[in-house]
């Protein structure tokens, strides 16, 4: 009995032992993880105003940078003058566009003069030679005159060239054979085939220009004097007749020729040259001087473009100075311009 106790006493006191360490390992663990905690924090509020800190630092830095206002050019007067860039003063025109036929000069001339003796007689001496030209009044024959000593001259009625030559010496002739055939070749007629969809825009003493293929920097005024009512089922096209000025003679019968017939649009539209418009990320544009060494880009709309001109529509005034030379060299400096901007965002 006594030592049944004393074994009871012994388990209280161990149980109790056990217990206390148990709960002491528990406050110190969780001691601790609350000291971890307060350390993150600590670390965390410290990151946070580090974070800030650069940040706002690092903020203020990219405010400080000034790339410009967009599409706006800044270029020094000797850059320039090295870059050859060269500005004028933009005007208004209406647009004249050009439609462009082929044809052939006629085998027929409009002006032609068959020369026939005043008296029957004989040809006594010819003074001229087929496809000579002759002024009004040239010499062309002497015809002796039947049953008579008398010796006529016949002279050019016109002038012209002599296409035909009917006669030669010793020939009897009438007052009902024709001599000579002279025709005014310093306006022909040439004909052309205008594409149905183009006939809108062809009209009556409209005027065109004509080039030879034999001479193919060379031009000739026009006017067109006919149109036929028909149009070719198998072409699609519709004749037309224009005379032609052919001052010095240079144009031939049957010619292959090709024309080019203006049409003024009854609007106007600012003319630049054709180096002017710039193509950016493929959109239009010009660049405008506004003072001395600033340059602006304006976004433009391309009516017409030649390789010599274009007619553009858009945000400009007649007076304003474009760049007509060098524009390239802007359009370099503002590409580069936006890469950088790019770059530092």
């Amino acid at each position: 009995m006594q030592n049944s106790k004393i074994i009871f006493i012994s388990f209280v006191v161990v149980l109790g032992i056990a217990l206390a360490a148990v709960y002491g390992s528990k406050k110190v663990m969780a001691s601790e993880k609350h000291q971890h905690e307060d350390d993150h924090v600590d670390h965390g509020d410290h990151q946070s105003e580090a974070h800030d800190e650069h940040g706002h630092e690092h903020g203020h830095g990219h405010g400080d940078e000034d790339h410009g206002d967009e599409g706006i050019i800044k270029l020094s007067i000797e850059s320039q003058k090295l870059g050859n860039i060269e500005v004028m003063p933009i005007k208004s025109e209406p647009l004249a566009q050009k439609i462009l036929v082929n044809g052939r000069i006629a085998q027929d001339v409009e002006t032609v003069k068959h020369v026939h003796p005043l008296k029957s007689g004989e040809i006594k001496e010819s003074f001229v030679n087929l496809g000579q030209s002759v002024a009004k009044g040239t010499r062309l024959c002497a015809v002796s005159a039947q049953n008579s000593d008398e010796i006529m001259e016949v002279t050019a009625p016109i002038p012209g060239t002599i296409i035909a030559e009917f006669v030669k010496t010793g020939d009897h002739v009438d007052t009902a054979n024709a001599l000579y055939t002279i025709a005014d070749m310093t306006r022909l007629s040439a004909n052309f085939d205008v594409y149905e969809k183009d006939l809108a825009h062809v009209k009556l003493g409209q005027k065109m220009m004509v080039y030879p293929m034999s001479y193919p920097d060379r031009s000739f005024p026009a006017e067109i004097v006919f149109i036929s009512p028909r149009v070719d089922e198998s072409t699609y096209t519709t004749r037309i007749k224009s005379l032609v000025d052919n001052p010095v003679g240079l144009l031939k019968l049957g010619m292959s020729v090709r024309g080019e017939i203006e049409v003024v649009d009854e609007a106007s539209y600012l003319k630049v040259p054709a180096d002017a418009v710039q193509n950016v990320e493929g959109t239009s544009v010009v660049f405008v001087q506004t003072d001395e060494e600033t340059f602006e880009q304006r976004k433009v709309d391309v009516k017409s473009k030649t390789s010599k001109e274009a007619a553009i529509a858009g945000p400009l005034k007649e007076g304003e100075k474009v760049v007509v030379a060098g524009a390239f060299i802007l359009k370099s400096k503002l590409l580069e311009s936006e890469m950088e901007h790019a770059h530092d965002h």
